[in-house]
């Protein structure tokens, strides 16, 4: 009797052990928080038209300030408008100039706002479709700026081959590899016994 209940004071002590080191690592990993991404929707050119490209913002934090350059091919396209954006109902006074036939620049400063937290649009840029072909718009230069004059990391545009980053494993996959550890040792522990 004695034996029998120093094994299950052995066992109840390793699950323990088991059970306290899946919680520590469980309140260690740190929630991630959704990065910033700026991105263009883009209309069907149809030659003789005025259409409308919209830079949309998601998951955005305290904005205050920010700008970008947006290209595109000036035998196909003639920037007519950059009309301004909005995020949570908040206007986004746009500025803007043209830097080349086929690039203009986006500036805005949000002043006497607190900064914007939330989902919108930055702004909605008018192009006149002058010519045949294709014509395809590109952000650069961007830069986003929070209310601590912090530059805000950001996902500028659509991502290709040359700048998809890697995922780092998120919760799920540390959840899962520690339930494995668990599993697998609670398993070898009873074998012991």
């Amino acid at each position: 009797m004695k034996i029998n209940s120093h094994n299950v004071l052995k066992r109840s002590t390793v699950v323990s052990i088991y059970l306290a080191a899946f919680l520590v690592v469980f309140a260690a990993v740190p929630a991630q928080a959704q990065q910033t991404t700026v991105s263009l929707t883009t209309p069907e050119l149809v030659k003789g038209s005025t259409v409308y490209a919209s830079v949309e913002i998601d998951n955005v934090n305290n904005l205050e300030a920010g700008q970008f350059d947006l290209s595109f091919n000036p035998d196909v396209l003639k920037n007519v408008n950059v009309e301004n954006g909005s995020i949570e109902g908040i206007k986004i006074p746009i500025q803007w100039c043209s830097i080349d036939d086929g690039t203009i620049r986006v500036i805005f400063n949000l002043e006497g706002v607190n900064g914007i937290s939330g989902s919108g649009q930055l702004a909605k840029i008018g192009f006149e479709v002058i010519g045949d072909g294709e014509s395809d718009l590109l952000i650069s230069s961007g830069l986003l700026g929070n209310t601590e004059a912090n530059k805000i990391n950001t996902n500028w545009g659509v991502a290709t081959a040359t700048d998809v980053q890697e995922s780092t494993p998120g919760f799920e996959v540390v959840f899962a590899l520690v339930g494995l550890i668990v599993v697998f040792g609670l398993v070898r522990f009873s074998k012991k016994l």
